[in-house]
């Protein structure tokens, strides 16, 4: 009897947690039907006020009041996010117009959401990074609502500051963004330095005008902040070689900073620097080997005899890395096969697997292709 009891209640657990599935799914579907007519209406609504301006015509200020009291909701400005993005390509012309006129709405937004919850004020910000960027040719005085989306970027919420900064950069200045990194720097709440690298190489303006600006701001930042700018630089500009070889040559910076340093001039070679890389390269001090892994990669877009000399000599090493770096440099350098023969064909068996291992990986690419 007392198993039947059991029996009885188990199935009822069963039921019950059927039943809410059931009811779960059917108030996603209910929530998702919702979300297709609002963003219908809204379309409908985008298209008649794009009309207008197609034929010159002002928009009138009591459609904005609509939109502004319903998107004080967030579902709201997601079927609206739906609708620009459901609307034709031929008329970007008048979206961005209409974005245009809709930036006031905007402003008044960000000062709503900046009140609410990290998860909604992250999608406001989203959502700004998606489109402000279409108005901008109207060109509206936008400081405002940069200076909102600076205090977005002080929130205490990963998401929020990531995609306030993105907003920043599909529309603000440069002066604009380095206020938000200063912001970034100083909360506790820190995201990685590659999330800040990939936002900046997202930045829609003069990169150039951009970097001269982190630069000369560089010392005003923390250190992984500073690392992420001059990764930044890397991808984006070859003018700073000889900033970048003052950096690597300066003892009292970061090792981290110097190592950034490093990696630039790989990227963009600078003869200047061909004798400290070759150094560093050859260095045998096993606590340095981070130094000299980054060197001997560096090495692989300058040229000479003297750099196959000491990548050869590189593959040596104890550093499993070093060995690494140093095979992938001579495959770069396209030594040939007979020039590596002492490796292949030598007493040290590490060296011969790790050139070897490069020989044939190089080998089934080329196949591959």
């Amino acid at each position: 009897m007392q198993i039947e009891i059991f029996l009885y209640i188990y199935g009822a657990i069963c039921a019950s947690m059927i039943g809410f599935n059931i009811a779960y799914a059917l108030l996603l579907r209910g929530s998702e039907l919702r979300l297709r007519r609002r963003t219908v209406r809204l379309k409908r609504g985008i298209l008649r006020q794009t009309e207008r301006l197609a034929r010159g015509e002002a928009l009138g200020k009591r459609a904005f009041g609509r939109l502004r009291r319903k998107l004080r909701r967030v579902r709201n400005l997601i079927a609206l996010d739906r609708a620009l993005s459901a609307l034709p390509s031929q008329d970007a012309p008048l979206l961005g117009q209409y974005m245009g006129r809709m930036q006031p709405t905007l402003l008044y937004l960000a000062r709503v959401y900046r009140r609410r919850e990290p998860t909604q004020a992250a999608y406001f910000a989203f959502f700004t990074a998606r489109w402000v960027r279409a108005g901008q040719g109207e060109g509206q005085a936008l400081e405002a609502l940069e200076q909102a989306l600076l205090g977005y970027m002080a929130m205490e919420n990963l998401y929020c500051r990531v995609n306030a900064l993105q907003a920043l950069c599909a529309f603000a200045g440069p002066r604009s963004i380095v206020s938000a990194l200063k912001v970034q720097d100083r909360g506790s709440v820190f995201f990685h330095e590659k999330i800040l690298t990939e936002t900046l190489l997202a930045y829609q303006g003069d990169a150039r005008q951009l970097i001269a600006a982190l630069w000369e701001e560089l010392s005003a930042f923390g250190q992984r902040t500073q690392l992420a700018i001059l990764n930044y630089i890397r991808f984006c500009s070859g003018d700073y070689c000889q900033k970048m070889f003052a950096l690597m040559e300066d003892e009292g910076a970061d090792k981290e900073l110097r190592l950034a340093a490093i990696r630039y001039l790989g990227r963009y070679p600078y003869s200047p620097a061909r004798g400290a890389l070759l150094a560093m390269a050859a260095e045998k001090n096993p606590a340095r080997w981070e130094y000299t892994t980054v060197s001997v990669a560096a090495l692989a877009r300058y040229q000479g005899q003297r750099v196959v000399d000491v990548l050869k000599g590189a593959m040596h090493s104890p550093n499993w890395y070093v060995r690494y770096a140093a095979a992938a440099s001579l495959e770069s350098q396209q030594v040939d096969y007979e020039d590596l023969i002492d490796l292949t064909m030598g007493s040290d068996r590490y060296a011969r697997e790790m050139i070897m291992y490069r020989l044939e990986t190089h080998r089934l690419d080329r196949e591959g292709r």
